[in-house]
């Protein structure tokens, strides 16, 4: 079979030269007319924009024509989509370059071209560099364009200490500018960012861009590192094998949509070093599996000193849960846990009531569609209460609370002196629910800055309770309350709205454009939900 041939992006060189031309005589004119400077550099200015655009458009139209290939689209279309990132890429640049010369004008004046200032604006101070300030757009990073924006990270003097190079696209090439930045970095870089850097490549060409990467970073003493929004598997977790079996005093790492498979998970715990050291663990929109726990859970348990671990939207069930609650009891740190979306059921959730009684700092936690139900949901409280006391941050949301088992929850709350946000959502809460939500809030004192209990059937009286919590109780730190989605009827908003305003709450209450008033609440509890918002008007 014979090949097929690659398509790149090509233009004659007439056309090229005519823009180039149009380009100097606009900017030349803007800078005459509006500025009162002639812009003697102007093309020189322009023939880097221009060149600048042609290269994203080439990148761009190789990487698109594979994957065109690949699905049996005609090669016409790509060619069209390059022509028009060209142009629009070209028209970007050159606003950004008007943009400037305004700044320079109402300023101190003068100032360099953009061909000068551009690889400097990744640069946030003298330890941070973010590529994402060069520009805002996808770009698919050549060779020479990567010399160009890290130009900073190259220089002999350099000393960042944090490099993200996530939003843009690299290909081998740019692979190789970034490699040897990061060696040029070897004794001051300590945090890294490598999320979403290949996407859009074709398989082979991604991995191995991100191996060389990686081979750059393994000269590096690490402190953190985060490689999400790659979603490349296995094969991906080995592309890094260099940066992970380098990094003996790693205390951070996150793969955050990366289909970390149980292929995947077992990868990362036969290469990574030095497991003991990790602080942070970040796992989240993967395909893990029980199986895939397995391999987590691993690292876990060696991980003693773990302050931050996430595994969400795992497709985990109990017995995930319950190896990952073993693992924890080795160590007594956390600070912050997020275990949302995933079926941590009864049993699971039985299993971390140990883990929350060892775990004393814990400041976080997000147990949000874990299907825990309202019995266990209450037991968790209740023992976070009174074996976590420094805890901000309580995430309950789509458990299966209904109004009846609400009890528990409350009870708990009562006793969190230190709450500052509380997610209760999408549950069934209905008002009486809702307001010994709030008598607990009001009884444990808590300054609380945040309260969600949207999506939860809540009426007038329960809407009421919330509105005199926040206005008297939580007037001086409340920021943000939200009722949406729930069935407070129309006369019943406008006096809602009254009580944030008459309290100085006006942008405290979010939006209530989906509250559905037609719902029907629950009649018999009026006098029961009356009798709990008399306690909070006291």
């Amino acid at each position: 079979k014979k090949k097929k041939k690659k398509m790149v992006f090509r233009i004659p060189q007439e056309q090229r030269q005519d823009l180039i031309d149009r380009m100097t005589d606009n900017l030349s004119a803007i800078g005459f007319h509006c500025f009162g400077d002639s812009i003697a550099n102007a093309r020189e200015v322009c023939e880097n924009i221009e060149k600048k655009a042609f290269g994203v458009a080439d990148v761009a139209s190789t990487t698109t024509v594979e994957v065109h290939h690949k699905e049996g689209v005609s090669g016409d279309r790509p060619l069209k989509e390059s022509m028009s990132l060209y142009i629009s890429k070209a028209a970007e640049l050159m606003k950004e370059e008007c943009l400037r010369r305004a700044d320079s004008a109402g300023g101190k004046g003068g100032g360099a071209s953009t061909s000068e200032v551009v690889s400097s604006k990744a640069v946030q101070d003298k330890d941070h560099f973010d590529v994402a300030l060069d520009s805002t757009d996808r770009e698919f990073y050549t060779g020479p364009r990567a010399e160009e924006v890290l130009a900073p990270l190259l220089q002999p003097n350099a000393s960042f200490k944090f490099v993200r190079l996530s939003t843009k696209s690299w290909g081998i090439d740019a692979a190789k500018v970034a490699k040897k930045a990061f060696e040029n970095l070897k004794g001051t870089l300590e945090v890294v960012d490598l999320a979403d850097t290949i996407a859009g490549r074709p398989e082979v060409e991604a991995l191995k861009a991100m191996e060389i990467m990686c081979e750059g970073l393994s000269v590096c003493k690490l402190k953190e590192v985060d490689l999400s929004d790659n979603a490349f598997g296995e094969k991906g977790v080995r592309a890094c094998a260099k940066l992970l079996q380098s990094q003996s005093t790693l205390e951070g790492i996150s793969f955050l949509n990366n289909g970390i498979s149980e292929q995947a998970a077992r990868a990362i715990s036969e290469l990574l070093a030095s497991p003991a050291t990790l602080k942070k663990y970040h796992l989240d929109k993967n395909m893990t599996g029980d199986e895939g726990t397995v391999h987590v859970a691993a690292v876990l348990e060696k991980a003693t000193g773990i302050e931050d671990f996430k595994m969400a939207g795992s497709r985990f069930t109990s017995d995930g849960a319950l190896m990952l609650a073993k693992a924890l009891l080795h160590g007594s740190s956390l600070k912050k846990l997020n275990l949302t979306d995933n079926n941590v059921n009864e049993e699971g959730g039985e299993a971390f009531l140990e883990v929350f009684k060892k775990h004393s700092k814990l400041e976080y936690l997000n147990l949000e569609a874990t299907a825990l139900g309202e019995e266990i949901t209450g037991k968790v409280t209740q023992v976070v209460a009174e074996h976590c006391p420094d805890l901000e941050t309580l995430i309950l949301s789509a458990n299966d609370i209904l109004r009846e088992g609400v009890d528990s929850v409350a009870e708990g709350i009562a006793k969190m002196k230190k709450l500052k946000v509380l997610k209760i959502t999408d549950n069934e809460l209905g008002d009486a629910g809702v307001a010994k939500i709030c008598v607990a809030l009001q009884t444990s004192a808590a300054k609380l800055e945040e309260l969600d209990v949207s999506c939860n059937e809540i009426s007038k009286s329960g809407a009421e309770a919330v509105s005199k919590l926040a206005a008297t109780s939580l007037k001086s730190t409340i920021k943000k309350v939200n009722l949406d989605q729930n069935w407070i009827q129309e006369d019943a908003i406008e006096s809602i709205q009254k009580i944030f305003a008459d309290a100085g709450l006006d942008s405290v209450l979010q939006s209530l454009e989906d509250n559905d008033p037609d719902g029907e609440p629950d009649e018999d509890e009026a006098d029961e939900v009356a009798n709990l918002i008399a306690k909070l008007m006291v």
